[in-house]
């Protein structure tokens, strides 16, 4: 219970200073390019941080690594109210991203050595997606945003407090080695590629969604139905066959981002987020577990998804930003799509039940 509220909180402050991002930085003076740059510095730094903690969390003491990174992030999330222009607010991100990067792998070092359900432990992470957007939603100023992401972290810290030390294995990591990634390429390769695309998509949503009438409340409120789906339908993957859910993954998301293009008003978008939710769920719980029933370095193995997810945030926030600038918003949906279905054409190909 007390990892499930680590990870519901951690990631309700998460994106309750997201999702608001693309507009506080349009408020700040920011061109559609500058916001894909904003985004890319927080997945960037993310990206970067979780490579290296995600190792250390199969070398240091897991406790102290989580509590470590989550009083570095209540700090960070409160750094973002002062945040005056582009420029400064890059940087907050970036900062955010790195204090981010910490906690997640020694998190989910805690859930495995506990043996507790994986599955309904990301769940949570969706749960606290939801709330986030609504939160957002119901909140509105940027800064008692950022306010409440801190306090939410901070309290995260103190549950962190009671947590009993896990006993996991540990291994002497070499942390520059790649061997982890070469191994289970097959997985993160396609991952990389979906994510990106679904960067790009939601770089550009919330000025999408206003361009179609929509207001700040609504875009929280329709970003909330995801993670609130993906809450009911993560629990349900427990002893599934997770190579193929992995695929039909990919399939479904490219399906999901296509189906955004035909709306002229912002609530004909709402199947298209059911099977987004739909497409997470399976790739995210998928992946999840097979790396770690394959890999004897499971933090690592684990984390690089979190890497991964940086990195492809970089690259679809740049994508998302340029490809609106100079071609539109529905130029973004058709890209995001088409690189969902290369993820998918790849893991068709190479993923297996061995490799």
């Amino acid at each position: 219970m007390k990892l499930d509220a680590i990870q519901f909180f951690t990631n309700t402050s998460m994106m309750l200073s997201m999702v608001f991002i693309p507009l506080l930085a349009e408020d700040l003076g920011a061109s559609y390019m500058q916001i894909g740059i904003i985004m890319s510095v927080y997945g960037l730094c993310l990206g970067v941080s979780s490579y290296m903690f995600s190792k250390a969390a199969d070398a240091w003491n897991i406790k102290r690594l989580l509590m470590a990174g989550l009083a570095c992030s209540a700090a960070a999330y409160l750094l973002q109210a002062f945040a005056d222009d582009p420029i400064t607010l890059g940087l907050a991100r970036g900062l955010l991203g790195i204090a981010i990067g910490m906690y997640p792998a020694a998190l989910i070092m805690h859930v495995y050595g506990m043996k507790r359900s994986i599955s309904k432990f990301i769940s949570f992470c969706a749960l606290g997606w939801a709330a986030g957007f609504l939160g957002a939603a119901i909140i509105g100023d940027y800064d008692l945003i950022f306010a409440a992401s801190s306090a939410l972290v901070a309290l995260s810290f103190v549950i962190a407090l009671t947590l009993p030390e896990v006993k996991v294995k540990r291994l002497n990591v070499s942390y520059l080695s790649l061997d982890t990634v070469r191994a289970n390429w097959a997985v993160y390769v396609p991952f990389l590629l979906r994510h990106a695309g679904a960067t790009a998509v939601w770089t550009i949503f919330p000025l999408y969604m206003a361009s179609l009438g929509s207001d700040k409340f609504w875009i929280a409120a329709i970003y909330a139905i995801n993670p609130l789906m993906q809450f009911f339908m993560m629990r349900r993957l427990d002893g599934k066959d997770m190579v193929s859910i992995v695929k039909y993954g990919y399939l479904v998301s490219s399906i999901a981002f296509l189906s955004f293009i035909p709306p002229t008003i912002f609530y004909y978008v709402l199947p298209g987020m059911v099977l987004v939710a739909l497409s997470w769920s399976f790739l995210y719980v998928g992946s999840t577990e097979l790396l770690l029933r394959r890999n004897e370095d499971k933090a690592a193995s684990v984390g690089l998804i979190t890497t991964v997810i940086s990195l492809a945030s970089v690259a679809g926030s740049l994508i998302g930003g340029a490809v609106s600038q100079y071609h539109g918003f529905v130029a973004v949906l058709v890209v995001g799509a088409v690189m969902c279905f290369a993820g998918f054409l790849i893991s068709a190909k190479y993923l297996t039940r061995t490799c």
